[in-house]
């Protein structure tokens, strides 16, 4: 069987309207004595009336402090004036600068060049093993076992490989500078609108992207020192192999057979010019 809850009576109304009131007056100090309640109800007026010139003393401060960021520390003026000169400076050189961005660059002519020029410099990340077609179209296959010296082989797989590398890493800083550029105009439009107090959070974030641009210049240098590293190990293997086999520099990437051919052919050549000059 359900039960519906009764309703209070008037004087149960009464009476939870009056409890707080009478804890009150049980707790208050008993500084003296009232001479009739009408006292106690007046010196707990006067109570709550002194709290309030306290709540409209703090009220006070807050406005003070509130004036203060707004003048001082934040003039809305100079607020104004900062915001509209970088929504100023976007409307004009933004533009220009897409447009700088934009300008065609590639001047490859081939057929098999220009794939390859459009595939390192499209914008977009492409791994070694996607240039790998395009790059040995234009630069030749690796040299077979029976078609160079070892020497020859290493060096042409060594630079193919470290060209194939740096190919495709610049390819990753041309999508990454896109990327960049892109937050960049985000953090821009957020300082034409920011609310004074939150520019630190976009400067933080600007730096950020510093930091990161910064990492991709650092990984950019240590690909060119690593063909300038391919080059002069490629010199110096030439030098080593001229020690080793005293051959004329055009056949240092040659097979042997060949080197010795070209080698008794030059040789023959210039003993045959000897003899006519003596003649």
């Amino acid at each position: 069987m359900s039960s519906s809850p009764t309703k209070p009576t008037f004087l149960g109304r009464l009476g939870f309207a009056a409890a707080p009131l009478a804890i009150l007056l049980l707790v208050w100090p008993a500084q003296h004595a009232y001479a009739d309640i009408l006292s106690a109800f007046t010196d707990c007026f006067n109570t709550v009336t002194s709290l309030g010139g306290f709540s409209t003393d703090i009220d006070g401060t807050s406005i003070q402090q509130a004036q203060f960021l707004t003048n001082t520390l934040y003039p809305q003026s100079l607020v104004g004036q900062a915001q509209s000169s970088i929504a100023a400076a976007i409307s004009t050189y933004r533009p220009w600068m897409a447009s700088v961005m934009a300008l065609p660059t590639n001047s490859a002519t081939m057929v098999s060049s220009s794939q390859l020029e459009s595939a390192t410099r499209g914008g977009a990340s492409v791994a070694p093993a996607q240039l790998l077609s395009s790059y040995q179209t234009t630069y030749g296959a690796p040299i077979s076992a029976t078609g160079g010296a070892s020497f020859t082989q290493t060096v042409t797989d060594m630079s193919d490989s470290q060209a194939l590398d740096v190919f495709s890493l610049t390819s990753a800083s041309d999508a990454t500078a896109n990327s960049l550029i892109s937050q960049a105009h985000s953090i821009e439009d957020s300082g034409a609108a920011v609310a004074p107090g939150n520019a630190h959070h976009a400067a933080l974030q600007a730096k950020a992207l510093e930091l990161y641009s910064a990492a991709i210049r650092h990984k950019l240098l240590a690909a060119n020192l690593r063909l300038e590293s391919v080059a002069l190990a490629n010199t110096t293997g030439a030098i080593k192999q001229q020690m080793v086999h005293p051959i004329p520099p055009s056949t240092y990437l040659v097979s042997g057979s060949s080197a010795a051919s070209t080698s008794t052919t030059t040789g023959s050549v210039n003993n045959q010019g000897s003899t006519q000059t003596a003649k």
